[in-house]
């Protein structure tokens, strides 16, 4: 089996209303089961790990770096691992992914047609049941706090 190292970056993007903060997540499309994601992609030659996730976040969603704020002192890493393609072609993979988070100025998104098939603001308590892993949810949960945002159900 080959194996290859990935380096992705990435945006918790919440947005202030009158009701609180709601988190957006993106229904994947390039997981074998839809989950839901947080925006991010690969790291391109020459780019920083957060000048990769705004660019990212804006292929994904529209949302623009000039459309969110970045809230300072919030750098998340996740590593995990997964295997990909079929028997003599397997690979298996092992990933790092730098997660910011940011405050968006407004709602309106526009998805990238081949990488999501839906998307959702979520309150916390919601956000938290879409999200498959524990440690994406216990970094929801950090980014919840550092954005200021309380949580109504704190597991």
């Amino acid at each position: 089996m080959r194996y290859r190292r990935d380096v992705s970056a990435g945006v918790i993007v919440f947005h202030r209303d009158s009701d609180g903060c709601r988190f957006l997540l993106l229904l994947s499309k390039l997981t074998k089961r839809p989950l839901g994601e947080f925006p991010k992609g690969g790291v391109d030659e020459g780019e920083t790990l957060l000048q990769a996730a705004l660019r990212e976040l804006e292929e994904e969603t529209g949302l623009s770096a000039s459309q969110v704020r970045i809230v300072d002192g919030f750098e998340h890493k996740e590593d995990y691992r997964f295997t990909s393609g079929k028997e003599q072609d397997r690979i298996f993979v092992r990933k790092a992914v730098t997660y910011f988070l940011a405050e968006a100025s407004h709602t309106d998104i526009r998805l990238s047609a081949h990488e999501a098939s839906d998307f959702a603001w979520l309150t916390l308590p919601d956000a938290r049941l879409k999200l498959r892993y524990a440690a994406r949810r216990r970094m929801l949960d950090a980014a919840a706090a550092s954005a200021g945002c309380p949580s109504l159900n704190p597991q």
